[in-house]
């Protein structure tokens, strides 16, 4: 039997027509120049078969130092020419190759240029073997569902009723805000989401690393008595000491986001205590490989997942939802493109995968949906595009 390889693997630079901005407490996602438009690097590869795979990376310098144009040819001039060739089925050599293409820092260099190619050549694997994706990883055949959590956008605890009142009529279970944005505001926004929620929902606070110290406790102690569920990366990611010192000092569940890229990352935080959760993120962590071994380091220490996303478009949620469905995950997952993305002509049948507030994930092999070529042409980034 003949082994499958990369032969060839397509770049697409784009940026996706926004209907909002996101705030949070170290820039936006949108909001800048008007019409802009979000940016997304979307890879195909192609093997040796004629299989394809898709893959997203979303870069936002405002939270990493990875940008479009950084991605784009990061991938184009270094990643690609590393794994061209190379056998489809060996994701572990594949994550070697790129590394030696473009070398770890202090955690993995360009992860979510990696992500984008990692994303692809899984849903290549798994459309070649005819299942999906979460079969694929071990997780069972059958359709299932994993329920999303809506991202409040409003700072004024009025309009936050009003907005989760709304989400819910929509099918939303379950709430995360951005705290650390206007933080005079955030005990009273926490505790008019937690009203409107209900008891039953799962509330989660990400401060996006907005926190000093002393604002970090205060703000954990008011979030544990309005009915927080676990408040997120608080302080700056490349300070783990003040996360220490914050576990210290407060009894409320804990999360990190932009200082856990790597299983590394995650280890260290796992095997100290510092953290009570898990949060997947695809495009964070360098694509699907990276993220079964931060999922590994999880289980190992009895810590359950959460997802969330750089929104991202229905490709990478739907990819995020079917790693974490492979291991039994329901929900929450804060992919929250769909409220700022307008990915109408991207994925023209999107209602088929995502409604009522929860991603919906059936049978088809790979991944289980694909962009429009037509419309990646449209968003095409002129100056980047070969």
């Amino acid at each position: 039997m003949s082994v499958r390889t990369i032969r060839s693997l397509e770049v697409f630079p784009v940026r996706v027509p926004m209907t909002g901005a996101l705030h949070f407490s170290s820039g936006s996602a949108g909001g800048g120049k008007s019409g802009e438009g979000s940016p997304h690097v979307f890879v195909r590869i192609t093997d040796s078969e004629g299989e394809t795979g898709w893959g997203e990376g979303r870069p936002n310098p405002q939270w990493s130092y990875e940008t479009l144009e950084t991605v784009t040819t990061t991938i184009r001039r270094y990643l690609a020419p590393a794994v061209l060739g190379s056998p489809a089925m060996d994701r572990w050599g594949l994550h070697r190759r790129m590394h030696a293409a473009v070398g770890r820092g202090p955690s993995t260099g360009q992860p979510v240029a990696k992500a984008a190619v990692d994303m692809a050549v899984h849903d290549l694997c798994a459309r070649a073997c005819g299942i999906s994706l979460r079969a694929f990883l071990g997780g069972g055949p059958k359709p299932r569902s994993v329920a999303l959590s809506y991202t409040v956008n409003g700072h004024d605890a009025a309009e936050v009723r009003e907005e989760v009142a709304a989400a819910r009529e929509q099918g939303f279970r379950h709430f995360n805000f951005k705290a650390a944005v206007a933080p005079d505001t955030d005990a009273e926004v926490a505790s008019a989401v937690r009203e409107a929620a209900g008891p039953s929902a799962f509330v989660w606070a990400d401060a996006n690393q907005g926190y000093s110290p002393p604002d970090a406790i205060r703000a954990a102690r008011r979030f544990l008595g309005a009915g927080v569920d676990v408040l997120e990366q608080p302080t700056p990611a490349d300070q783990a000491h003040l996360m220490r010192g914050l576990r210290d000092r407060c009894t409320l569940p804990l999360a990190v986001d932009e200082a856990c890229v790597s299983p590394s990352d995650f280890f260290r935080y796992a095997s100290e205590g510092l953290v009570d959760y898990l949060v997947i993120k695809l495009t964070r962590s360098g694509g699907v490989w990276p993220t079964l071994a931060q999922i590994g380091v999880a289980e190992a220490a009895g810590l359950p997942l959460l997802v969330s996303g750089l929104t991202d478009t229905l490709l990478a949620k739907v990819a995020a939802c079917q790693v974490a469905a492979a291991f039994g995950f329901e929900g929450p997952a804060a992919l929250n493109g769909s409220q700022f993305l307008d990915e109408s002509a991207l994925y023209p049948e999107k209602s088929q995968v995502e409604s009522n507030g929860a991603v919906h994930l059936g049978e088809a092999p790979g991944i289980g949906v694909r962009p429009d070529e037509q419309a990646l042409k449209r968003f095409t980034v002129e100056e980047l595009a070969l």
